[in-house]
């Protein structure tokens, strides 16, 4: 039985996540203090370590470095209530395995632990089957009808300001978006040809060669890309020469780890909508070709019909001619073989009167051979 311990100081959250995960098949231990945490596990061992990223006696960071120095494979699932807060780029050196925001989706937190520990979809129904418990979770719970983001879509980030790029990729990339980066426009040209991405950040302002030129010829190469600029620091008429080229939207410098996600899942369901128009516009116009086709088969049908009708009756009748002299035949035959039997039968019955009346005969011949 695979063991987790979960460390978080609001106890909604820790009771909720033990009734939870001991619900899935899961061994539980839980700490509302991250020096008690830190404590379990310098004496048990443990397979996952969920962590919320505040608390009250150590500063989340260094719980999460004490974690790993005690056990440097474990793997840690982190909860945060506010991205704004967090430091993305000591998380991603501390590898940690996934962040989940609060409040928490039971279906992220499941889907995160059985991803973390290996275990298969399949497996946890059955161990939930088996340890069937009535229980009522107190915890924090986002529907995941509210759950908007691309399910691990690709995302190139194409900026020549590394550190902001590394940080866009750390913030992405712990809610499971696959993100490239590019620092300028050349390298995303050649990015695009080979990768097929679900959204482009860009920036407007690059070296060698700006976001405006890029999305110009990445639209050549590709109409469908869904690309968002970004700028801190472009004049009006530079944003409306970028949306003119093929840009959808602006974000503008600086922005939250919030406003980021938000923006994405806002770009995410306009370019649902554009899909979307884009395929009904499609399908009304290939209708009228479609039934011009359909007319045109019909009409040449038609005309090979009239073509070819007194061909067509001459087999017709060749062929039905055939099939009644067949049938004749047959009928023939029939009426031949019923003959012979009827005959056959009358044969045999006259045969039998004949014994009948000669044995009759031979009777009475010899009674009056006995009165003489």
């Amino acid at each position: 039985m695979k063991k987790i311990l979960v460390i978080d100081d609001e106890k909604a959250i820790i009771d909720g996540l033990f009734k939870m995960l001991s619900s899935w098949g899961y061994q539980v231990k839980t700490a509302m203090k991250g020096l008690n945490g830190i404590g379990y596990l310098q004496s048990e061992q443990f397979d996952l370590v969920v962590a919320d990223l505040r608390m009250p006696d150590i500063n989340g960071v260094e719980l999460l470095k004490r974690i790993k120095e005690i056990s440097p494979e474990i793997k840690i699932i982190v909860l945060s209530g506010s991205l704004g807060e967090v430091n993305f780029a000591e998380l991603n050196e501390l590898n940690i395995f996934k962040l989940l925001e609060k409040p928490i989706s039971m279906k992220d937190i499941q889907a995160s632990i059985q991803e973390a520990l290996g275990v298969s979809e399949s497996d946890a129904e059955i161990k939930s089957e088996e340890k069937d418990i009535d229980f009522d979770v107190d915890i924090p719970i986002k529907k995941d009808s509210d759950i908007k983001f691309f399910s691990k879509g690709n995302i190139l980030v194409v900026d020549d300001n590394e550190s902001l790029a590394i940080t866009i990729k750390n913030i992405l990339s712990f809610k499971n978006y696959n993100v490239t980066i590019a620092s300028d426009g050349e390298i995303a040209l050649e990015k695009i040809k080979s990768q097929k991405f679900n959204l482009i950040l860009m920036d407007i302002n690059m070296p060698k060669m700006n976001g405006i030129e890029a999305v110009k010829r990445m639209k050549a190469i590709n109409p469908d890309l869904f690309i968002v600029m970004m700028t801190g620091e472009a004049s009006d008429e530079e944003i409306e020469k970028a949306i003119k080229e093929g840009g959808y939207a602006v974000l503008r410098k600086p922005f939250s780890p919030e406003r980021l996600l938000k923006s994405i899942s806002w770009f995410r369901d306009a370019e649902e909508n554009i899909r979307f128009r884009k395929a009904k516009e499609e399908a009304s116009r290939e209708a009228p070709k479609k039934e011009g086709l359909f007319k045109e088969l019909r009409h040449k049908i038609k005309k090979n019909i009239k073509s070819h009708r007194s061909g067509i009756l001459t087999i017709s009748f060749i062929v039905i001619s055939i099939i009644i002299g067949i049938l004749l035949v047959f009928y023939i035959e029939n009426v031949r073989e019923g003959v012979a039997r009827y005959y056959t039968t009358m044969s045999s019955k006259y045969e039998n009167y004949m014994d009948k009346v000669v044995g009759y005969l031979e009777r009475d011949e010899r009674r009056e051979l006995k009165q003489k």
